[in-house]
């Protein structure tokens, strides 16, 4: 699994990276790239293509990749760019991110695929490189783990598709859910048969809860990890640099009413810290248009 960071090293390439991408052929969410440097005597025992890893498999290889890799990068093109773009010139701009999130600039590019060339970083793309390079490994095993924790926390926001269990690929429970429910503002609108289950606004039934799935896909769209949404008394509840953040329709609650529902949500979390110092509450507002809903946070008062 080392035969061409071996290869290129010898020809005195000395920060080989290995990329990989997820999330091509899914109806909904985001494209996901990575790029992994790994250092000389790197041994990590079984890693291969992501697909051919069991899910619990996975987050250990994940985890170990981060602790042993020289460097990590990571990047993400969401579905409304997938569909000015289309998923090819997308996917490239993934991996041109991920090349760029990195904190050492690569010497060589070892690219999943047939990809062209990148970058002006020379480069070799290896047609299943996934199973033949253990840089293209690991960064395989990157993407996969990080697109499917974003789909999990889209299930949260957009239940019935089964998000958590299909990671947004076109099962039968998915096209039902579309064929019943219509499409969701994460699903890739140029694909079929997203297409074809398009809502108009005279479809929404709950604009309360569309706004709030609004609110929700921007926040996780901007680095936020969602705790909690709740429907029936429109908030979310978020995690962001070490802070919580709590998000609201509404402005009914207390403050200390927040804070009290916040200590409740999070009693299972050994890592909270006082509520009241560390937790940030705005309101939310969603102004819908012809083009792109304007969404806006408000701190509360």
């Amino acid at each position: 699994m080392l035969e061409y960071e071996k290869k290129f090293r010898s020809l005195g390439k000395t920060k080989v990276a290995g990329i990989d991408e997820v999330g091509r052929g899914p109806l909904c969410g985001p494209v996901v790239a990575s790029s992994v440097i790994l250092p000389d005597d790197i041994d990590i025992p079984g890693l291969t293509d992501s697909k051919k890893i069991s899910p619990k498999k996975r987050i250990r290889f994940y985890d170990e990749i981060l602790e042993k890799a020289i460097s990590v990068g990571i990047g993400i093109i969401n579905e409304d760019r997938i569909d000015q773009i289309n998923i090819l010139n997308a996917t490239i701009e993934a991996m041109i991110l991920s090349i760029e999130d990195l904190k050492i600039k690569p010497d060589f590019l070892l690219v999943d695929g047939n990809m062209k060339n990148l970058t002006t970083i020379p480069q070799e793309s290896i047609v299943k490189g996934d199973s033949k390079s253990l840089s293209i490994s690991a960064a395989s095993v990157i993407a996969k783990v990080t697109r499917d924790r974003i789909m999990k926390e889209y299930d949260m926001i957009f239940p019935y598709y089964g998000l958590s269990r299909n990671m947004g690929y076109g099962t039968k429970e998915h096209i039902q859910a579309l064929k019943e429910n219509f499409s969701t503002p994460i699903h890739r609108k140029t694909f079929k048969p997203v297409s074809d289950y398009l809502p108009g606004f005279e479809d929404i039934e709950d604009i309360k809860k569309l706004r709030l799935q609004l609110a929700a896909t921007d926040l996780l769209k901007n680095t936020h990890c969602l705790i909690n949404i709740n429907f029936i008394e429109y908030y979310i509840l978020t995690s962001k640099d070490n802070s919580y953040n709590f998000y609201s329709l509404n402005t009914e609650l207390s403050k200390n009413q927040i804070c009290d529902l916040v200590d409740d949500i999070l009693d299972n979390d050994s890592n909270k810290k006082d509520i009241s110092s560390n937790l940030n509450i705005s309101v939310i507002s969603v102004e819908f248009s012809k083009a792109k809903p304007k969404i806006k946070y408000e701190k509360y008062t």
